[in-house]
């Protein structure tokens, strides 16, 4: 195994988030063990990422929001730092463990 030099964090969706997904369909499909994780540049790590949230969390949110429902126009209109903690957790992991057998591959958006 091999570890790879980067910190991750992981987005939790909270209720509010979960609420608001399932607000799209008639059966609650929503399930909490949904979660991202994103290795964060090398510049942050486990005593100084939150730094980084506070930089990014608008994208971050928005790729919350875009991975549950495409149009923006149905997103909340309010998306501030505040309501990014209210919807998600964030969990810091100073250690990551590459426990697969090929080469990582990036794929660009």
């Amino acid at each position: 195994m091999k570890t790879i030099n980067r910190t991750g964090i992981t987005i939790i969706p909270k209720q509010p988030y979960i609420d608001w997904a399932d607000s799209f369909n008639d059966v609650k499909v929503y399930y909490k063990e949904a979660v991202t994780t994103i290795l964060i540049p090398d510049e942050y790590d486990e005593f100084n990422y939150e730094k980084f949230i506070k930089k990014t969390y608008k994208q971050i949110f928005e790729e919350q929001l875009e991975s549950w429902m495409a149009d923006p126009d149905i997103w909340p209109k309010k998306r501030d730092y505040k309501m990014f903690k209210k919807w998600f957790d964030v969990l810091c992991s100073d250690m990551t463990w590459d426990y697969g057998d090929g080469d990582i591959e990036h794929v660009e958006d």
